[in-house]
């Protein structure tokens, strides 16, 4: 009796091991998306430049499965988004529907030629972008 009594203590502590890392790996998930959608919604920023960082840093996924990742956690908060700006008025229908015909191009080209690439080169190129970026904003405030 002692024996199945310890056995079934093992057992629980097996479990709650398992549950912990699951546990980990959605509190720091939720957390980096609590944190890009705030910034996407305060400043416009595109999730991948918060979240892609945000997931090879803090997870153990590769950089393609943060740019996937990436990719479908933002299609949400993109809605909320726009229908919260369209709502405002702060949506330019003149020129929305031609940048999103030639967004959806681009990811689906950028998409079949990203994930044909070299990671490390990936991101390098990634890395650069946001430099880049980065530098151009500051340089023109």
């Amino acid at each position: 009796k002692e024996e199945g009594q310890q056995q079934q203590q093992q057992q629980q502590l097996q479990q709650q091991q398992q549950q912990q890392p699951e546990l980990q790996r959605l509190a720091v998930s939720g957390a980096i998306g609590l944190a890009s959608g705030f910034l996407a919604g305060l400043f416009g920023v595109g999730g991948g430049a918060i979240v892609v960082p945000a997931l090879t840093l803090s997870t153990d996924m590769t950089h393609y499965q943060a740019l996937g990742t990436s990719l479908l956690a933002m299609t949400l908060p993109a809605c909320v988004g726009t229908l919260t700006h369209f709502q405002k008025g702060n949506v330019a229908m003149r020129v929305a529907p031609a940048l999103a015909a030639g967004a959806f191009a681009g990811a689906f080209l950028g998409g079949k030629i990203g994930t044909n690439m070299e990671e490390d080169k990936l991101r390098w190129g990634f890395s650069g972008l946001m430099l880049f970026l980065g530098v151009k904003t500051i340089l023109k405030s």
